[in-house]
């Protein structure tokens, strides 16, 4: 696996964990730990992937659909493609 940059992790980061803090009102390191280890965030760091493509609030929505139906592929982002 060829990682993305790690200035474009950090701004993913940044920005979804913000979205996933106002959504769903959770304290910054909760939010962290639930997208940094989720599948959709080792989605988004294989280059090859080309998840960098998308803003992010289109990862925010794969996390999302993660949580609701077990797979980020279920992401109406991906769907629409």
């Amino acid at each position: 696996m060829k990682k993305i940059v790690y200035f474009t992790s950090d701004f993913y980061d940044r920005h979804v964990i913000k979205l996933i803090i106002d959504k769903y009102n959770l304290n910054e390191m909760e939010a962290t730990r639930r997208f940094i280890l989720s599948e959709t965030h080792d989605l988004l760091e294989d280059a090859e992937n080309g998840m960098m493509c998308y803003p992010a609030h289109a990862i925010f929505d794969m996390w999302e659909a993660k949580q609701a139906t077990g797979d980020p592929r279920n992401s109406i982002n991906i769907k629409g493609c």
